[in-house]
């Protein structure tokens, strides 16, 4: 009897740790599937998204785009190769998306939700420990930018014609001041003539007692020859 119920018992804790264990076995195969099928990107700037990409897939994931060559400097993760900062972008490329994969999961993070430059703590979506996997690689999609620069408008201002004789635009020449500089010689040969005629009633004067004076001389001395 007593055999029989040690043994009952063995069988009933063998049984209970069997179920245990495939509990245990479904929810944990359960959790690595939720994971899998429905990741949690731990980042409100990006979404999380089950599979694997890589940069070729750019013109898929964002119709136009190629993979971004980044220049020294402009990338860089932290030492557990958990979060990537982005502080450069290469000139004439604007960045559609960033992809960040690790896990059986990866994050896109589009420019919109991070803003401006630098874009740190980039990281791939959450593990069953609720900290984000180690990147197992990461790239961004980019299309050339389609910024343009407008040329100056040059403005011209309308300059009024000028005279051929250096006079200003609605200027007459006074006809007064021709005039007068016409007259002033006429003038000065009144005055010259004026002059003469005074000069010459004296002249005349002069050549008429003259000759009565030769005259007077000339009959005295043909009477004194008759005597």
């Amino acid at each position: 009897m007593h055999m029989n119920r040690l043994t009952t018992l063995s069988r009933t804790l063998i049984v209970t740790a069997l179920a245990t264990g495939v509990v245990f076995g479904f929810a944990n195969t359960a959790t690595a599937d939720r994971n899998q099928d429905d990741p949690v990107s731990g980042d409100e700037r990006a979404t999380a998204h089950a599979g694997n990409v890589v940069a070729r897939d750019c013109s898929e994931l964002f119709e136009g785009s190629t993979s971004v060559t980044f220049g020294t400097g402009d990338t860089g993760t932290d030492d557990t190769n958990t979060y990537l900062t982005i502080s450069g972008v290469p000139d004439g490329i604007d960045i559609v998306g960033v992809i960040v994969k690790g896990g059986n999961a990866y994050n896109v993070y589009e420019p919109g939700d991070l803003g401006d430059l630098p874009w740190i703590d980039l990281h791939s979506p959450l593990v069953p420990s609720g900290k984000p996997a180690q990147i197992s690689h990461w790239f961004a999609c980019g299309v050339e930018s389609t910024e343009t620069t407008t040329p100056p408008v040059e403005t011209t201002t309308d300059t009024p014609p000028t005279s051929s004789e250096g006079e200003q635009p609605g200027s007459t020449s006074s006809p007064a001041s021709s005039a007068s500089e016409d007259v002033s010689p006429a003038a000065e040969e009144q005055e010259l003539a004026e002059t003469g005629f005074n000069g010459g009633w004296l002249v005349a004067l002069g050549a008429m007692l003259l000759l009565g004076g030769g005259a007077l001389l000339f009959t005295m001395r043909t009477r004194g020859a008759r005597r």
